[in-house]
């Protein structure tokens, strides 16, 4: 059955030339100066909406501005952290929060005030970041919510079942003989399309970064590169940092150079050998356990590998106190339910 509904949206929302939306058939149209665009599915323009609308309201705060927030009322942001903000307030002292989280700007105490340092700190520098979250604490938090471990439904339900469908889907897919069977024949685009469904279907990857990466492989000069490089990454027969590095230059040439997007196929490939990097949680679960992460922003080998070494240690320390993960998976589920918990951040929207 055909239909055809026209959806009206604000000029500016999307760009100055877009004046309409079309649903035809389960697909999204765009009309341009009296033109009709070329369709794309539903799931992506909602996507890409969400993501258009996120960063046009989304305040970008700066270390030194006053803000309000609801609870912990005035403070100053001391750091931008990857997806979180640093804030010192009055009367709570510092609390680190998502950037997500709704905050007013405000107006400080007076223009002379300032946070108590000690003595010999100059004006510039910060106040010391709160300690290092303790290892037997976060465990304490992960069994509160989760009593029955890794054992429990409830753990599989929130932690495991859509890691290991998107890992299923990727296996499926694009596995090694079906991948080589898909560049044999040049169906690069359909790699790209696979690997883009594989990352939507996780909530392992923020939605802008999503949104990124999408857009890159939108691009179709990219496609054999991109497809070529992550057959590498998966399946090549050298060793794993050359693999590595080379899949990473690969993401810097195509503007989707993210921790996420880099750790994300080898880690569902592997069902967890190969961790999986989501930068705040892997630093502050590092500090716990006091081990050097040697963490740099832009993906690297020296970073991935000492990576490798913590979720080592981590699966050490959880059999040692007899919580025993099926796989590497529920190790990461474990990191990054555990340090959410804590932060009172667990289970809400990114």
């Amino acid at each position: 059955m055909q239909f055809w509904t026209e959806l009206q949206f604000p000029c500016g929302i999307l760009s100055k030339n877009e004046k309409a939306v079309a649903i035809r058939n389960g697909w999204v149209v765009f009309r341009t100066s009296g033109r009709w665009s070329e369709p794309s599915s539903i799931v992506e323009f909602v996507e890409a909406l969400n993501a258009t609308l996120e960063s046009k309201t989304l305040i970008k705060w700066k270390p030194t501005n006053w803000i309000e927030h609801s609870k912990f009322g005035i403070g100053q942001v001391s750091e931008i952290r990857e997806d979180k903000l640093d804030i010192d307030f009055l009367n709570h002292g510092r609390r680190t929060i998502l950037k997500s989280t709704e905050l007013k700007p405000s107006a400080g105490p007076s223009p002379a005030f300032k946070f108590t340092r000690a003595p010999g700190m100059s004006r510039m520098d910060r106040l010391p970041r709160r300690p290092p979250l303790d290892f037997d604490h976060l465990v304490s938090c992960f069994i509160r919510r989760f009593p029955d471990g890794f054992q429990g439904q409830d753990f599989h339900d929130a932690e495991r079942r859509f890691k290991q469908d998107a890992a299923g889907v990727l296996k499926d897919k694009l596995g090694k003989e079906a991948f080589e069977n898909l560049l044999r024949d040049g169906h690069y685009t359909e790699v790209c399309e696979i690997a883009k469904h594989v990352l939507r279907s996780t909530n392992l990857v923020f939605r802008i970064e999503k949104v990124k990466f999408a857009g890159a492989l939108d691009n179709v000069t990219n496609h054999e590169r991109f497809a070529k490089a992550l057959y590498n990454l998966l399946y090549g027969s050298t060793e794993m940092e050359g693999r590595f590095t080379n899949f990473c230059s690969l993401l810097s040439e195509i503007g989707a150079s993210k921790w996420t997007v880099a750790t994300c196929y080898q880690f569902l490939a592997s069902d967890g050998k190969w961790m999986f990097m989501k930068p705040t949680v892997m630093k502050c679960m590092a500090e716990s356990l006091k081990v050097s992460l040697n963490y740099k922003t832009e993906p690297n080998w020296l970073t991935y590998s000492k990576l490798q070494e913590l979720a080592d240690r981590v699966d050490l320390e959880l059999q040692s106190r007899k919580l025993t993960p099926h796989s590497r998976i529920d190790v990461q589920g474990f990191i990054w339910a555990s340090i959410g918990i804590e932060e009172g951040t667990y289970g809400k929207a990114e």
